[in-house]
């Protein structure tokens, strides 16, 4: 166990100090590779993609989609829910217990899209999670957290639009 747990450590600090490009892309990629056990498990229980929810993309143009899903959400989202919680907590305790702060912040994003559905909102937690863990990545740096944050979470919501997109043809 502790062999595993060196390993993870030794994952998770590579992870915290690659190039913010480099970083923003495979944050994005593990998002989506952490919603598939989600999804496998959502299967199971017979939960279909109409109980899921979602955005309905069909009330949106394509513009409409860029601005209000990748652009205004991650703004104001970011704000919300990772850099004006994860600030508090750090106040109110210190700067200690960041996974009481991660515990926190990704809870709040999560439920914040519970009018989708509980379901939608169970398969947003991951990203919650590495939303929040990128912002207190990159309070030590010297990048921005907010931004690097909003680009993570911009990112892998154009790529949710771009699969949406992509069933309507």
């Amino acid at each position: 166990m502790k062999k595993f747990n060196k390993q993870i450590r030794l994952l998770y600090f590579k992870w915290s100090i690659l190039q913010p490009l480099k970083f923003i892309i495979i944050t994005t990629i593990l998002s989506l590779i952490l919603m598939i056990p989600l999804a496998f498990a959502l299967e199971l229980l017979n939960v279909g993609e109409n109980e899921i929810g979602g955005i309905k993309a069909d009330e949106y143009s394509f513009l409409g989609l860029i601005i209000s899903v990748v652009i205004a959400a991650p703004l104001i989202e970011t704000l919300i829910f990772q850099s004006i919680p994860i600030k508090i907590i750090q106040k109110l305790v210190n700067n200690r217990f960041n996974l009481f702060t991660i515990l926190i912040s990704s809870l709040l994003f999560s439920f914040a899209h519970y009018f989708y559905s509980v379901w939608y909102s169970i398969m947003i937690l991951p990203l919650g999670i590495l939303l929040a863990l990128t912002y207190l990545i990159f309070q030590k740096r010297k990048e921005s957290s907010y931004w690097i944050t909003t680009y993570v979470h911009g990112l892998r919501n154009l790529i949710g639009v771009i699969l949406i997109l992509t069933e309507r043809i």
